[in-house]
């Protein structure tokens, strides 16, 4: 309704009644219409709204969305809206910028702003470094708790970054940090030194960024501090952005599980042809990994000639393989990505697996045994047992096993997804299935 309205305000080009109705609709209101109208459309709706509501929808939008509004955009509007982000955000938006646009706007911003920016860039991808925000607040070991009280309210910074305050010694020497609110019960007199506490939780700038995310909830902390390789303090990383990374990372995750790549942006707003791209690369890896499958089938001809029966139980057989694989997968990527799970696990895990991969496998053979009895004999039956019993057992140890060799190998464990996990079952589970049926049928191939 809201964009039928706008549309028909500009195509009358009635200004005044374009800008009392965007004025009129909330910041929510505001962001989803980006998602609904063309580009042009929406860059002269969003100059008549005031700046106050212009900025807080622009913070709003995603970083991939804050870019394509900003290439619709002058510079002098650019960078308008740009300096009202948190360093952290303004990083995450350059990101997405291409490079000439960065680098003109960062030769547009203040000197302070834009060595700040330089500085987050300079960080590996991926880091806690890139991740940080500048925006925190640090007092000395030896002040004292009314010096600390009596300063605050000259700070910058907004109530929302005051949460956690950290503890410094000279040369900015990280020592701990404390709560405003225990800050407020203290006697004034108590020096800042003394009430410090947990100066072990931190991370530094070269850790991987979800290290951070992973302490603060762990600790159940509003902010984590983030050092340098002398054990200087130069940013923190807050808790509603470590929330959002456990978002992304989430998502991102899912993706892979699904064999999708990461589209970078709502998949409503997602065109055709970038889904497609997205798509098709692991379905194109997954149907070559497949013909291994047909070759398999392909190469036990004459057993299949021989007792015809055996098909019937072929994708029983592969997708019971598959997906005790899965399940497998999915729970160790899930463990290591929360870090329940580490590498020196893999030999106590690996032992325990053996151990319900076998039962299950035991378990379905009894359930197929009896159809196999049912619907092709008994010498099909013993067949598809063994079958069940094998197939089961070595989908579970490649599912379990496939996030800990990723993760040796430094790659992303959510790349064992589903599909890549029931692929590999299903090569194998082929194999061993007409492999017992020709040995155990007299069937020479």
């Amino acid at each position: 309704m809201h964009r039928d309205n706008i549309s028909r305000l500009l195509r009358e080009r009635d200004w005044t009644g374009l800008q009392q109705y965007a004025q009129s609709l909330s910041k929510s209101e505001c962001r989803d219409l980006f998602s609904e109208m063309e580009d042009t459309d929406y860059t002269i709706f969003f100059r008549l709204l005031d700046k106050d509501t212009a900025l807080d929808v622009f913070e709003s939008l995603d970083p991939d969305h804050q870019a394509r509004l900003i290439g619709l955009m002058e510079d002098p509007e650019t960078l308008r809206l740009i300096e009202g982000l948190d360093p952290d955000d303004q990083i995450r938006l350059f990101e997405e910028l291409p490079a000439k646009m960065a680098k003109r706007i960062l030769a547009g911003m203040e000197p302070g702003d834009a060595a700040t920016v330089n500085t987050l860039l300079g960080y590996p991808v991926g880091s806690a470094g890139r991740f940080m925000t500048s925006r925190y607040l640090a007092v000395r070991e030896d002040a004292t708790v009314g010096e600390v009280l009596q300063n605050l309210h000259a700070s910058p910074l907004r109530p929302d970054e005051m949460g956690v305050i950290y503890v410094i010694s000279s040369g900015r020497v990280y020592r701990g940090h404390l709560s405003l609110g225990s800050l407020l019960k203290t006697r004034t007199e108590v020096r800042i030194g003394d009430l410090a506490d947990e100066p072990g939780i931190f991370v530094r700038t070269t850790d991987p960024r979800i290290r951070s995310a992973e302490l603060v909830a762990e600790h159940d902390l509003p902010a984590i501090a983030v050092l340098d390789g002398e054990d200087r303090l130069v940013g923190s990383i807050t808790f509603d952005d470590a929330m959002d990374l456990f978002e992304e990372e989430g998502t991102e995750d899912f993706h892979k599980i699904g064999s999708v790549r990461d589209i970078g942006m709502n998949v409503r707003d997602a065109t055709v042809g970038l889904l497609y791209r997205k798509r098709i690369p692991w379905l194109l890896v997954l149907v070559l990994m497949n013909i291994f499958s047909g070759a398999g089938i392909a190469y036990f001809e004459d057993t299949i000639a021989a007792t015809i029966a055996l098909v019937f139980f072929l994708p029983l057989l592969i997708d019971s393989g598959g997906n005790a694989g899965s399940q497998s997968a999915t729970l160790m990527v899930r463990s290591l990505a929360t870090g329940d799970i580490r590498m020196h696990d893999f030999l106590h895990l690996i032992g325990r697996e053996t151990i319900i991969s076998a039962g299950l496998g035991v378990t379905l053979a009894f359930a197929v045994i009896l159809l196999g009895i049912v619907r092709a004999g008994i010498d099909v039956a013993v067949v598809v047992g063994l079958s069940m019993v094998l197939i089961v057992f070595i989908g579970s140890l490649i599912g379990m096993t496939l996030p800990f060799l990723l993760t040796k190998l430094k790659r992303d464990p959510a790349v064992a997804s589903t599909p890549l996990v029931t692929s590999c079952a299903d090569i194998i589970g082929v194999m061993i299935y007409f492999s017992i049926a020709t040995w155990y049928l007299g069937v020479g191939v």
